[in-house]
């Protein structure tokens, strides 16, 4: 009996660990970017099976779903002229296979996720044009929050010799631009700005939101902002999913740098999102 007990603990405890990572219902008001650092990729004839895989050298691949959307949305991926009038592809997610199809121009796309967490896992792609079939394993992908009622894809294109990538933005680059311009008279207050003007532009370029700053105690960009007591910026990355219980290598929780002339703001931010 104790035996049988302890099995079904132990099913118990593994099915709700399932359950946990299971497909989100729905992709409304989610930005999803597939990374593929440590993806390999394969190209093939239609019809034919991958072989021959590589290192994939690819930008990211983002998939913004209107807030307020459904699982479904249009974006005009090409420009339209009288001379190529190419319409919409369709971005679309179906649940309860876990992945996300994109169809038209002659394009069929489909990005089968895999999730580790709620909010992130590895995903593998296929896609099929006139010209063969491409093929992606071992990629990773990161979900957060969007605010945007705007759709957004940006297909994945090899990197540029200078290293430039696409980038995600939903207002980000506005905030990196305000930073910029900012001067602050504190030595703390300028490290912090450092960090970030470090940090932010490779979130924009597809980095996890909560990537460790190098050389930084283990600092997240959420900690250096509230360090700083930028309300907006703190704002953004807690709506795009940036973890507030985060601490850093040596404990410090993001509530502990609070400070500052907006800190009663900020942690109400912080409070909201708990």
């Amino acid at each position: 009996m104790k035996t049988s007990t302890t099995l079904l603990a132990l099913l118990a405890t593994c099915s709700t660990a399932f359950a946990a990572h299971t497909a989100p219902v729905s992709m409304a008001g989610k930005l999803v970017v597939v990374n593929f650092y440590s993806a390999q990729e394969s190209s093939s004839e239609i019809g034919e099976r991958p072989n021959a895989w590589k290192q994939c050298t690819s930008t990211p691949m983002v998939m913004q779903f209107p807030a307020g959307g459904g699982n479904e949305y249009s974006y005009q991926l090409q420009e339209q002229t009288p001379e190529s009038p190419w319409p919409p592809v369709k971005v679309t997610y179906i649940p309860e296979d876990s992945c996300i199809q994109i169809t038209g121009n002659d394009m069929h796309v489909q990005v089968t996720l895999t999730f580790n967490s709620p909010q992130k896992g590895t995903a593998r792609i296929e896609w099929h044009d006139e010209g063969g079939s491409w093929h992606v394993r071992g990629a990773e992908f990161i979900i957060s929050k969007s605010t945007s009622r705007a759709g957004l894809l940006t297909m994945p294109n090899e990197e540029e010799p200078d290293g430039a990538v696409q980038s995600v933005d939903d207002g980000l680059g506005a905030l990196v631009r305000e930073l910029e311009a900012r001067t602050y008279s504190t030595a703390v207050e300028r490290l912090y700005q450092r960090r970030l003007l470090t940090i932010l532009p490779q979130i924009m370029e597809g980095a996890p939101i909560d990537t460790i700053i190098p050389n930084a105690n283990g600092t997240t960009a959420l900690h250096n902002a509230c360090g700083l007591s930028h309300v907006e910026l703190v704002r953004w990355l807690v709506n795009h999913g940036a973890n507030v219980r985060a601490r850093t290598a040596r404990g410090a929780t993001v509530a502990d740098c609070v400070g500052g002339p907006n800190a009663a703001a900020i942690n109400a931010i912080l409070r909201a999102a708990r």
